[in-house]
């Protein structure tokens, strides 16, 4: 249902939903995959037809229940769902509570991977729970996630291939805001 405003102008955009069954499923599978399937116990889930992932808390839920209040985004954007769920880099920091399939990088490694490049052996500092393959987060020297990649290799070799080897590609950044690129294609 599109939502028009009260004078009839069209904002072209999809009220929030419940997500589906089987949306809901993709959802705690990739909730499950990083270790924070409890996250939805907690929090309530709304999709637009976008296919956009938004949380809100209780409380803002049951207001916007209790006065049939119909928006077309609300809370926090925290992913995107189709075949998989998708992270979005402010859905990390959210959902992925636990240390695990985390990569750290140091200083240099982080600027060159904020930069939209990928992470090479010699940027490595440690990789926590990470198989080759994994989608993964990256994390800075103080912990913070600065991006999603994708590993090339188990953690435990990470640092010890040839330090010019690429170890981890490059899937998102927080440096995307300011490079005005697509966000993710679907990993």
């Amino acid at each position: 249902m599109k939502y028009t405003g009260t004078s009839g102008e069209n904002y072209g955009g999809e009220i929030l939903k419940e997500p589906t069954e089987k949306q809901l499923k993709t959802i705690k599978q990739a909730l499950k995959y990083f270790g924070s399937q409890d996250f939805i116990e907690y929090h309530e889930l709304l999709v637009n037809e976008n296919n956009e992932v938004f949380v809100l808390s209780n409380e803002l839920y049951e207001f916007i229940s209790d006065n049939s209040i119909k928006p077309l985004k609300a809370g926090l954007k925290v992913g995107e769902i189709g075949k998989r769920f998708r992270f979005g880099l402010e859905g990390t920091f959210f959902l992925a509570r636990k240390k695990k399939k985390r990569v750290y990088v140091n200083k240099n490694g982080e600027m060159l991977f904020l930069y939209g490049r990928d992470l090479f052996a010699e940027s490595i500092r440690k990789a926590v729970s990470v198989k080759k393959n994994d989608i993964v987060f990256i994390c800075n020297t103080e912990g913070d996630i600065i991006g999603i990649g994708r590993s090339r290799f188990d953690g435990d070799e990470m640092r010890s291939v040839e330090k010019e080897t690429v170890v981890v590609r490059n899937l998102i950044d927080r440096g995307e805001y300011l490079r005005k690129k697509k966000l993710y294609s679907t990993f």
